[in-house]
């Protein structure tokens, strides 16, 4: 199966912003690496990849330069190339590596030894689906999760837009029951994947749809999207979110509306990734 790969080598100051404009304007899966993450970027550098399973507009290329225009970098090369899924995975094991995302959670690739020291690993062969937690809305995910996962096995969790499954299966590591839910198919087959590797597959179920095909209420609803998103959903999540919401997927600057799309919930923690803002609300 054929897959486009754009990227683009900016200022560190600049890649998140240049991310989330791609994220919104294209929907495609974006991912910033750097020199502490995925790639072998020098220090003060990032690299910008957003991966997608159609090729890009003919347009995007010029968009990407003028944007930078604005933002203050000028001349920046933008690189596109079509590729097959082996080359996507042969690509994630030159630069994934094992890490401690937040006190208790380690991830790692497959390919990779487990860390004796970490009380919960995840085990994530990303495949053609983001999340392998080492983008900070992830991290600050997990990190807001593992302070709310310490409930009785049945603890009934939703992961929206699910991609790789990380939060989901780190949710039924954790002794939760969750649901993890994707518009994208490719990304519910690597879920399913990432869940036999760690061992969840009767602790976690897939659906390849949206919000309208969800069941709840659930006590833990985690929604690692995009800010506009999250406040056009903020009804559907409203009615299946129980006790506690995890937001994420926007910016610090949209922070303030997102909250505010939620009334019937109270803003517990704020926490702050780079430029990224994670949200835990808890009903009132």
């Amino acid at each position: 199966m054929a897959w486009w790969q754009m990227s683009v080598d900016v200022p560190e100051d600049l890649a998140d912003t240049l991310a989330a404009l791609l994220a919104e304007h294209t929907g495609a899966a974006v991912e910033v690496r750097d020199a502490t993450t995925m790639s072998k970027a020098a220090p003060g550098n990032a690299q910008v990849v957003a991966g997608m399973a159609e090729a890009p507009p003919a347009d995007l290329e010029s968009m990407v330069t003028e944007w930078l225009d604005f933002l203050g970098f000028p001349g920046a090369v933008v690189r596109t190339r079509r590729s097959e899924d082996e080359s996507w995975r042969e690509g994630w094991r030159a630069f994934f590596r094992g890490s401690r995302v937040a006190d208790r959670i380690w991830v790692r690739p497959p390919w990779e030894a487990p860390d004796p020291q970490a009380a919960v690993t995840v085990v994530v062969d990303p495949g053609m689906a983001f999340g392998t937690g080492t983008h900070e809305t992830t991290r600050g995910c997990l990190k807001m999760l593992e302070g709310l996962l310490d409930p009785p096995p049945a603890t009934p969790v939703l992961d929206l837009g699910t991609g790789s499954g990380i939060l989901a299966i780190a949710a039924a590591l954790f002794g939760a029951r969750a649901v993890g839910v994707d518009n994208d198919p490719d990304a519910t087959d690597n879920a399913r994947h990432n869940a036999a590797l760690n061992g969840v597959e009767d602790r976690v179920e897939w659906i390849t749809g949206t919000i309208d095909a969800v069941q709840g209420p659930f006590d833990v609803v985690v929604a690692n999207i995009l800010a506009h998103v999250l406040i056009e959903l903020a009804p559907a999540l409203t009615a299946v979110a129980r006790r506690d919401l995890v937001l994420a997927g926007l910016l610090e600057k949209d922070a303030d509306a997102v909250v505010a799309a939620y009334p019937a919930f109270a803003l517990v923690r704020r926490l702050a990734e780079g430029e990224w803002a994670i949200l835990h609300l808890r009903r009132r």
